[in-house]
């Protein structure tokens, strides 16, 4: 079985959806359509972020829905609330729906630590990852680089916390 987690981003500050979040939804339906004879199982994480209106996994699930994937293929994983915790909590899901095939929805600029992440939390699973475009302005893409390099340098003592080498 096949699986797609999409990683979770801020969905609805001041009342609207991120164009981050946009991206991320249409490339999981994109994915989903050009593997939908294999009935791809659909993981969206994240928790609510305070300012939001909902956790972002129940506003992915419910823009998939709304895009025409079937509610039956969703599930919402919404307590994650980093993307070490997305790969953590979407595991014991993957396992239990025998999925051993996955891939990884998130921006481009996400692509590397999510990958870092997923390859150290997912052995044994084949995997892939689809970079949705970024969405945002040259200005952003460059403060969203910088926080994604201080994140790097900090993740592998994270990591080792929940047993990864």
């Amino acid at each position: 079985m096949m699986g797609i987690v999409v990683l979770g981003c801020p969905s609805m500050l001041k009342g609207t959806t991120s164009q981050m979040f946009e991206q991320r939804v249409l490339k999981t339906y994109e994915l989903f359509n050009d593997n939908r004879e294999r009935d791809p199982l659909v993981i969206c994480t994240g928790y609510q972020i305070p300012g939001t209106t909902e956790p972002q996994a129940l506003a992915l699930r419910r823009s998939l829905i709304t895009a025409g994937i079937p509610a039956e293929n969703i599930i919402a994983e919404a307590k994650s609330r980093s993307t070490l915790e997305n790969a953590v909590m979407s595991k014991p899901i993957l396992d239990e729906h025998g999925v051993k095939e996955v891939a990884v929805v998130t921006n481009k600029f996400h692509v590397n630590r999510s990958k870092y992440i997923f390859e150290g939390m997912c052995t044994g699973y084949e995997l892939s990852f689809s970079a949705a475009p970024n969405g945002v302005t040259p200005e952003q893409l460059d403060q969203l680089a910088k926080l994604e390099s201080r994140k790097m340098v900090n993740i592998r003592p994270k990591m080792m916390a929940y047993g990864i080498d």
